[in-house]
């Protein structure tokens, strides 16, 4: 599955490149994004965009989790930014945090 992913996007990126209308290509990289959200700006984001959900988020998110180390004594660190892997609102918490970001980077108008 694997390989066929990485020759679809190789070969994505050749018609990209090939196209003579393309006048340029952004590439990013993503990983870790999840994690990297700032989550206070976030959620006062949220909450003038999707004031719903912003209660549940809130609820959610306002106060550092405790993140248990494994075999250790009760250790733990605190959970400030992101979003917590396994919330099944953490994908809409991460394209509704991103979405200011997009708004900003759609209105620019670039000149050659």
């Amino acid at each position: 599955k694997q390989w066929y992913q990485r020759r679809f996007a190789v070969h994505a990126m050749r018609k990209l490149y090939e196209d003579e209308n393309c006048e340029g290509m952004l590439l990013v990289d993503a990983s870790n994004a999840y994690n990297s959200l700032n989550r206070s700006e976030s959620l006062l984001q949220i909450q003038h965009i999707c004031p719903e959900f912003a209660i549940y988020l809130i609820n959610t998110y306002r106060i550092p989790c405790k993140l248990f180390i494994s075999n250790s004594k009760g250790d733990f660190i605190l959970s400030r930014e992101g979003t917590t892997q396994g919330d099944n609102a953490a994908s809409g918490f991460y394209a509704l945090g991103i979405t200011p970001l997009i708004t900003i980077l759609a209105t620019i108008k670039c000149d050659q």
